[in-house]
């Protein structure tokens, strides 16, 4: 209940408080100024709740004035209950209650909500810790200014505490004794709350007080509206002087933020307009209150299921597994939840609140922004989805480059929201508010099913994977051997990297040239195509051959396209199984069609063990190397879930500045989505251990891990994730997650390899590293484009290599043209010359690849995107590719 409270009321005011503080830091990266803009920007963004404040102040003291010589003559001759009868009389008679007389602390009520989100964003922030500030040696600690013997003294509490007496002696100017102690005596409270607090946080609430005694000086001259006015276009015209000449960063968001903070210049015109409008475009508005009331409580409604139900839920409910069983959260609805309670802070209740403070007026303008946001919103988040690749459970992207693409799509979408604004306006025009009305009311009952059907999925779906947990047959926290290799038999073992680029292999080696002898005897083969950029398509052919590429499961529309995916995981296992091997598997990629492997398609089946182990070893890896197990990846999706559903909601042209390359405007750069990488490098970096050599029979090992897929910056020059990245080196690729991840990965698999050669297994092991498909990772590898829009190669192009009984050498680079479909005929080789698909009865062969392959560039990466027995591809979406992948001529486009 707490943590909904929380949510509900300070959390809100927390995220406002944490973006102001963002965007000021990245116009002057200083922590010391940023806190000071955020006060700043607090200040002005109370300053209407203030006004409406003093005013009800004001009414309290005129109202006391008046009553009381009255009140004085009552309790000099009155005693008792008498006196209590009389003076509810006299209150009655008045239309008062001494209840009013709290309207007196209003403007100190306002402050509260903005301290405790302050306190709790500025307390314990890495984004303030270590730096100074003029004097102030560490925002993230108290001050300590003085030394006096043995004592320190914090200095900034105690000029916090003069400036707000200050302030209050300037404001209390001729009110009662009674108002002058309450200000005095907060002032003492918060100096005894402050005094031992981080000096980031005093410096924001002495900085609210300055602002405050700012605001009391303004309060007594003759025109201070003309005042602040004048002093706003000041401060507007200096800003957009630094951002235009001085300021760095994106220019495009230092245009945006130029054109947003400019609408000050208009103010007087928007204010004429807005008198004119209320006389003739919201007149109806304006004298109907219950019309008014509800149409603003039904955009409310809305808006928070739209934010904190709808959009989450569609994102959770395509893939429940995902978000299944993260840090202490188990149920995905969790997230929901609480995506839920922050909606309902943002878009109800202090919507709300503030609503009911201002004239009618205030609120007619209210309203009408509420409807043109919310009906924008709606269009915004169904009409143009837009697509930026496949999603993290981080809610990032992997094609965030599309977000800023611009385009013919940026002004229909202006224009549709236009046409929606002028349609909505003349409804009001002529007083059709009950049509808007009914319209949000049908709107809130369809998201209101939406979200019961949502969470009804996702509890099905949750509840299916938790069986599959409970047979997966691992303890976390145990690390126990997996697989056992022969000495003097052959062994093979294949390790499917998902997502791994074919051409970072290159720069990985001549970076890491220890690579190279931990490597020995492999042969990589850059010419490497995928049949998909997806894994349930391109995963298929690795286990299966050629008749699992998508051609070939879609000429066998009779069976379900689950079934043929479970077979074909099946294939290579079944085939080694039957020459001799002792079989096992690893986490295969959409087994039984769930996102989170299901193992359950191998029960039963002999000579093969299979087990889950991504995620299993998390906890011991984290105990063993000193992280601190904290929430990383939960928070994460807890913060970003909401700001997933603003960009959604907001204009195509403005969703880059929300996403803020995949910050989402988060103070701290360390949370990001560590868990979900530690989860599949651990299983690597523990091979070793998982790893014995007493096997009697032949063994053969197939991995599935997806380090390279879930990737984030490391530690250099060893990539090995630690709790804070001080060096990312100086290379090409430095800063690209996605080369970090696939560095660790072949790092470990290297240090596998020494094992295997010190137990004297390596030469009689055939190994071969393969990719379901390339990755997005914007590293623009590929020398030129391609001339299909929105494609690169190297999102087909996955890694290929391997390593030959008795093997040894220096890497070999054969530009052969291949596929991840030839890699049945690779493992193979030698053990089984004429194999045979044990479903189908066919040869398995290289599916006439010599003439080209088709591939695939769908982008519906969730099976149930397509049919149930075949892939649902558009005849455009098919691509013939032959020979040399790397000449874009060889790449042809079905028409």
């Amino acid at each position: 209940m707490i943590n909904a409270l929380y949510s509900i009321f300070i959390y809100p005011l927390y995220q406002i408080i944490e973006v102001c503080y963002v965007v000021i830091f990245k116009l002057f990266k200083n922590p010391g100024l940023s806190i000071i803009g955020v006060s700043a920007a607090v200040t002005l963004f109370c300053l209407p709740l203030y006004v409406v404040a003093e005013r009800w102040q004001q009414t309290e003291r005129d109202t006391q004035n008046k009553l009381k010589p009255t009140i004085n003559r009552i309790k000099a001759v009155f005693k008792g209950d008498e006196q209590y009868m009389i003076l509810s009389a006299y209150y009655r008679q008045n239309h008062y209650h001494p209840m009013m007389a709290l309207r007196s602390s209003f403007g100190l009520l306002i402050q509260i909500p903005f301290f405790m989100a302050a306190f709790s964003f500025l307390s314990n922030n890495e984004a303030v810790q270590g730096f100074s500030f003029f004097f102030i040696r560490d925002l993230g600690m108290p001050d300590r200014m003085l030394s006096i013997g043995g004592f320190t003294v914090n200095v900034l509490p105690i000029a916090m505490t003069v400036i707000n007496c200050i302030a209050g002696a300037i404001y209390t100017k001729g009110f009662p004794a009674k108002e002058k102690i309450q200000i005095y005596g907060m002032a003492l409270v918060f100096l005894v709350l402050l005094y031992n607090s981080p000096a980031g946080l005093v410096l924001y609430w002495t900085m609210n007080n300055v602002f405050s005694l700012i605001k009391n000086i303004f309060y007594k001259l003759k025109n201070p509206l003309k005042a602040l006015y004048v002093l706003l276009c000041i401060c507007v015209t200096a800003m957009n002087i630094y951002l235009l000449f001085i300021g760095t960063g994106m220019f495009s968001k230092r245009i945006l933020m130029v054109t947003v903070i400019s609408i000050v210049y208009l103010a007087p015109l928007l204010l004429k307009l807005l008198r004119y409008a209320f006389k003739t475009v919201f007149a109806g508005l304006v004298e109907d209150s219950a019309r008014r009331t509800r149409l603003f409580f039904l955009m409310c409604v809305s808006c928070t299921l739209l934010t904190g139900f709808v959009l989450p839920s569609l994102v959770i409910a395509s893939s429940p597994q995902e978000f299944s069983f993260i840090d202490a959260y188990t149920n995905p609805m969790a997230f929901i939840f609480n995506t839920f309670f922050q909606s309902m802070g943002f878009c109800f209740v202090w919507p709300l609140c503030i609503y009911f403070l201002f004239s009618k007026k205030i609120q007619t303008m209210l309203t009408v922004l509420a409807t043109v946001c919310g009906f924008s919103a709606v269009c915004n988040a169904f009409l143009f989805p837009s697509n930026y690749g496949t999603i993290s459970i981080t809610f990032t992207f992997t094609d965030p480059a599309l977000l800023n693409a611009g385009g013919v799509l940026d002004l229909i979408n202006i224009f549709v929201l236009i046409l929606v604004a002028v349609l909505l306006l003349v409804l009001f025009k002529i007083n059709k508010i009950k049509i808007v009305s009914t319209a949000a009311g049908i709107i809130c009952v369809v998201f209101a099913a939406v979200s019961v059907y949502n969470s009804v999925v996702i509890n099905r779906d949750f509840k299916e994977y938790e069986e599959i947990r409970q047979s997966s047959g691992i303890v976390e926290r145990e690390i126990k051997p997996l697989f056992n290799l022969s000495k003097d038999k052959q062994n093979v073992v294949v390790v499917m990297l998902d997502g791994t680029v074919n051409g970072f292999v290159k720069y990985i080696f001549e970076e890491t040239p220890e690579l190279y002898r931990q490597f020995d005897g492999f042969t990589l083969f850059p010419n490497t195509i995928s049949f998909g950029g997806h894994t349930h398509m391109g995963a298929p052919p690795i286990w299966g051959g050629y008749e699992y590429s998508p051609k070939g499961m879609n000429t066998r529309p009779n069976e379900t396209m689950k079934d043929k995916h479970n077979e074909a995981l099946l294939v290579l296992p079944t085939i080694l199984v039957k020459n001799g091997f002792d079989v096992t598997v690893t986490d295969p990629s959409w087994s039984n069609y769930s996102f989170k492997s299901d193992i359950r398609p191998y029960a039963g089946k002999e000579g093969i063990t299979a087990y889950n182990t991504i995620g299993n070893f998390t906890s011991v890896w984290y105990q063993e190397h000193g992280f601190s197990e904290t929430e990383v990846t939960s928070s994460a999706i807890r913060r970003n879930t909401i700001f997933f559903s603003f960009l959604k909601q907001m204009p195509v042209i403005l969703r880059f500045f929300v996403y803020d390359q995949g910050k989402y405007w988060n103070s701290n750069d360390t949370q990001n989505s560590q868990k979900g990488f530690i989860d599949n490098y651990a299983v690597l970096d523990y091979l070793p251990r998982l790893t014995t050599y007493t096997s009697a029979k032949s063994s053969a090992v197939l991995i599935t891990n997806e380090s390279p897929h879930s990737p984030i910056l490391l530690q250099y020059p060893e990539y090995i994730p630690v709790p804070e990245v001080t060096q990312l080196g100086s290379g090409e690729y430095a800063k690209n997650r996605y080369y970090h991840g696939t560095v660790a990965a072949l790092r470990a698999l290297g240090r596998w390899f020494d094992a295997l050669k010190a137990n004297g297994v390596y030469d009689n092991t055939r190994i071969i590293i393969v990719a379901d498909h390339g990755g997005s990772s914007n590293a623009h590898i590929a020398d030129e484009e391609l001339d299909i829009p929105g494609e690169r190669r190297e999102k087909y192009n996955p890694i290929l290599m391997e390593k030959d009984f008795g093997a040894h050498g220096s890497l070999v680079t054969d530009m052969t043209f291949m596929t991840n479909g030839d890699v049945p005929l690779m493992v193979l080789a030698g053990i089984d010359e004429h194999p045979v698909n044990p479903f189908t009865g066919n040869l398995l062969t290289s599916g006439g690849k010599e003439d080209g392959v088709w591939i695939t560039i769908n982008h519906a990466w969730e099976p149930e995107k397509h049919n149930k027995n075949t892939f649902k591809i558009k005849d455009d979406e098919w691509v013939f590719v032959h020979d040399n992948i790397f000449d874009k001529n060889n790449w042809s486009r079905a028409k």
